[in-house]
């Protein structure tokens, strides 16, 4: 489970699911690239890492919707390191609303545009140095890759394109030894997603963010699982675990999933 002499990129490192992620590999002993538009988080989330036990760690700023950004953190990850080893693409935002409520129908380009063509774009960047050291690229997608949610339309619609996505890479990839894993969270309590949601205004929700869900897990917990999963070379993963069953439920009983996912998530709706 450890990670000495592997070098490890996190882009969304400065807060999150991705500075968690980040703390974790730390403990681990890996190089870290850490990766996020806001250099004094970035640099705070360095400072912890070293403390935690990274073996180096190297920040880069910019923005996954940028090409140029993701080929240069590549560049300045193997300037410094010579390699990658995994890649973890964790960059996302989300929204709060119903299709209907919405002003500005340019949250769904924005959402596509950091969810999907972010995750595309650094992994093209970052796909010969992978080969070259038959590493792992880690997208960090969601249940809603597998299940819509209400008020999470484009949200759903960007995951639903990482999934397809994958799919084909994974075929296009038999042989060259990289190896891809899909990580499908539930709700994540000590995150600013919510915070950051587009709500129908296409401006962030802010002080109007709804509280995460009584289901909802820890980064800590997620982050943790989504460490031993890259140690174990998995394929997929599910946090939590049980989450593998709502697809099945979708295919055999639809009308109950809704209903479910309604109960779930309705008495959050105000």
């Amino acid at each position: 489970m450890r990670f000495e002499g592997k070098t490890v990129v996190v882009t969304g490192a400065s807060s999150g699911l991705g500075r968690q992620l980040a703390h974790e590999f730390a403990r681990r002993g890996a190089q870290l690239v850490l990766f996020a538009r806001g250099e004094e988080r970035l640099r705070e989330t360095a400072d912890e890492c070293q403390k935690l036990g990274a073996a180096a760690t190297l920040i880069v700023t910019g923005d996954v919707t940028q090409p140029q950004d993701c080929h240069r953190l590549v560049e300045q990850s193997l300037a410094r390191f010579g390699g990658i080893d995994c890649f973890v693409a964790n960059a996302g935002i989300s929204m709060w609303t119903r299709f209907a409520d919405m002003d500005d129908a340019t949250i769904f380009r924005r959402l596509i545009e950091t969810n999907f063509l972010g995750v595309v774009q650094c992994a093209q960047a970052a796909l010969k140095p992978l080969q070259a050291r038959r590493g792992m690229l880690v997208v960090i997608s969601s249940i809603q890759a597998k299940v819509g949610v209400p008020f999470h339309s484009g949200y759903s619609a960007s995951k639903h394109a990482l999934e397809g996505w994958v799919d084909a890479l994974r075929c296009e990839f038999d042989g060259t030894g990289v190896e891809i894993l899909k990580v499908y969270p539930h709700w994540l309590a000590g995150t600013r997603l919510r915070e950051n949601a587009f709500g129908s205004d296409g401006q962030p929700l802010g002080a109007r963010k709804r509280s995460p869900s009584n289901s909802a897990i820890t980064v800590e917990l997620c982050a943790h699982k989504i460490a031993e999963a890259v140690a174990q070379r998995r394929q997929v993963l599910y946090v939590p675990w049980h989450l593998c069953f709502l697809p099945w439920l979708k295919l055999l009983m639809p009308g109950v999933l809704r209903r479910y996912i309604r109960g779930k998530v309705g008495h959050q709706e105000s």
